[in-house]
């Protein structure tokens, strides 16, 4: 069964244009809420133009909503969020610098010009050149509205605004760089930390499965083979269902090791794993004991069924040829045990397939079970 490939991780420019996403998201919301409710400002210290202002409000409104839904629901506000928060920042902007020129109390007008700078520089997760841009349209757009104005603005009420955006400025860009160099700094360590721990917990599995498996086989070892006879055991006692094991050992094994070398003697364990590997069932346990000595654990398995796979196993390891010799020089004998409900103890069950086993082991080539079951042809 193959395993499920592990989710891809964000690269750290994903990271950041995911985390730009994000502060593009709260401050746009913020100044597509704020923006209109100045108006009560409007009605407040400027009550002449109050209407005015208001149609300029609400008609950057619309542009500031479709910015604002394209960044929350549309693939490009994934692409491109500092673009979109830029575009709702410039919006407010340009309203305010429209404004600045027709009010009496300059100076609350400049505070918004000033927070819409500083909201960018300290909210928004993006590179600070985007801060910068929305400076250079911030004084555009006030260069603009003073040129444009129907009356001209005082001279100390033009030189205040541009103290008040001189300051906001190199705050808000200064700040922005600070945070932007901040932000990578974080990002980057927790990506590696990241990585980290996905080692470790690689490393922790393959640790666990190779406490688990045999090396040269990859087949269970004797320390999983206990634990999931012990556990099989417990669940035919608990359900009255059968269980059966199968031990086998490789005859004659020191003369495969003498004539061919250890190389030759563990391609041959190999090559017999594979073949009982590929023959049981999901569920069943293959195990390397101990040198050439496997096993099989059978769960829900008849004697009938047990004793056929044990004769499948023992016909198919004459097949084998590990070492050039032909087929037949590889040969197995095998015990079956199997029991049903209470009398499925792992100890008793151990005991009597490798009481068959040796029976098996005085013939060589042969399948040996208890006396519940007929000897199919081949079968001692």
């Amino acid at each position: 069964m193959s395993t499920p490939a592990a989710p891809r991780r964000p690269t750290l420019d994903e990271d950041r244009l995911a985390r730009a996403r994000e502060s593009a998201l709260l401050t746009s919301g913020l100044a597509t809420a704020i923006c209109p409710a100045w108006s009560g400002f409007d009605l407040l210290l400027e009550p002449e133009v109050a209407g005015s202002f208001l149609a300029v409000r609400v008609a950057g409104l619309v542009p500031m909503l479709v910015a604002l839904w394209v960044l929350w629901r549309r693939p490009l506000g994934r692409r491109q969020p500092e673009l979109l928060a830029c575009t709702v920042l410039a919006t407010v902007q340009a309203e305010i610098a429209w404004m600045v020129p027709r009010v009496q109390h300059v100076e609350f007008y400049l505070l918004g010009f000033t927070l819409a700078l500083f909201a960018s520089g300290c909210l928004m997760v993006s590179r600070p050149g985007w801060t910068g841009a929305l400076v250079g349209v911030t004084w555009t757009a006030f260069g603009s509205a003073v040129l444009t104005a129907p009356t001209s603005m005082p001279a100390e009420d033009v030189l205040a605004a541009g103290f008040y955006l001189v300051t906001a400025s190199v705050i808000a860009v200064l700040a922005h760089a600070q945070r932007y160099r901040l932000t990578g700094h974080e990002s980057s360590a927790r990506l590696r930390l990241e990585a980290e721990q996905r080692r470790t917990r690689a490393l922790l599995a393959r640790l666990d499965r190779l406490s688990h498996e045999d090396p040269l086989t990859g087949l269970a070892n004797r320390r999983r083979w206990d634990d999931e006879l012990a556990a099989a055991c417990a669940t035919a006692r608990g359900s009255g269902t059968s269980l059966a094991v199968v031990l086998a050992d490789v005859d004659h094994f020191k003369q495969v090791n003498d004539l061919y070398g250890h190389t030759g003697g563990d391609r041959a364990l190999r090559l017999i794993a594979g073949a009982l590997r590929s023959r049981v069932r999901t569920g069943d346990v293959v195990a390397r004991l101990g040198g050439d000595e496997l096993a099989v654990l059978l769960p829900g398995t008849r004697p009938d069924r047990a004793v056929a796979l044990a004769e499948e196993l023992r016909s198919a390891a004459l097949g084998l040829d590990p070492c050039g010799a032909g087929p037949g020089s590889l040969t197995l004998s095998l015990g079956v045990a199997v029991a049903r409900g209470d009398q499925a103890v792992p100890e008793r069950l151990t005991a009597e397939a490798d009481a068959h086993l040796y029976r098996a082991k005085a013939t060589r080539n042969t399948v040996c079970a208890g006396p519940w079951t007929p000897a199919p042809v081949g079968v001692a």
